[in-house]
């Protein structure tokens, strides 16, 4: 990634250099919101000491986008934020010193130049794991698998004109289900900025279809995907 040709936009007539970090959102750092680490990634980019590039005008602060937050509570295995770069420093360098000043739970996997554009995405890989002291795994393994195939899997949905229903079946583009100490599902949903589907629909349709309450379950967004299936970059 590193040895990837440098992405440069001119502004003002100052060349500046676009950059890409993917990082792991994991343990306590699952709780932090999306504006808090907004504000934990400004932090630790001054303490790391990198050239970073900030906006102009009258109010002029660090540039920073998130191409898709991820929800509060959720592990992001491989999730991305772009900046910007007033100096071509090697990217290895910038990814040790951001990891350095980061908080416990946010580790930077790698820096690179961005490839895809944020509106690129349309869809994502999630896992979910659920246990229920009520059912023995198995049992539990078997309604999940039982609602899954369901010709409508219908649930409540807030929108912006308030809760509508809606069929979650042919928004399932793929699924794996497995029983390993817990159960979990393997699921692929509509993510992005025209259509973006929240796993705790599935499960909570789920819970209230089987009459039961799910007593742990955790979702991790596994990959951030484009229209052509291919991992966003």
């Amino acid at each position: 990634m590193a040895n990837m040709e440098p992405k440069i936009t001119v502004i003002e007539g100052v060349p500046v250099y676009d950059v890409r970090a993917f990082y792991h959102k994991f343990g306590r750092a699952k709780y932090i919101s999306h504006l808090d680490l907004y504000r934990t990634i400004q932090r630790a980019f001054q303490r790391a000491k990198l050239p970073i590039w900030y906006t102009q005008g009258f109010n002029p602060h660090i540039y920073l986008t998130f191409a898709l937050p991820i929800a509060l509570g959720y592990e992001g295995v491989n999730e991305s934020f772009d900046f910007r770069l007033t100096t071509d420093i090697p990217l290895e360098e910038a990814t040790k010193r951001l990891n350095d000043a980061m908080p416990e739970g946010i580790v930077i996997r790698a820096i690179q130049p961005p490839v895809r554009k944020a509106n690129d995405i349309e869809r994502a890989d999630y896992e979910l794991t659920m246990s229920c002291k009520a059912l023995p795994m198995e049992q539990l393994t078997e309604k999940l698998n039982e609602f899954l195939t369901q010709d409508v899997i219908e649930t409540e949905k807030r929108t912006k004109k308030g809760m509508k229903m809606i069929d979650l079946k042919p928004l399932i583009l793929s699924q794996r289900v497995s029983c390993d100490h817990r159960v979990k599902l393997e699921v692929t949903l509509p993510a992005g900025t025209q259509v973006n589907i929240n796993p705790t629909l599935l499960t909570d349709a789920f819970a209230k279809w089987a009459e039961i309450d799910l007593d742990y379950h955790d979702i991790r967004r596994l990959k951030v995907l484009c229209a052509d299936g291919t991992e966003f970059i």
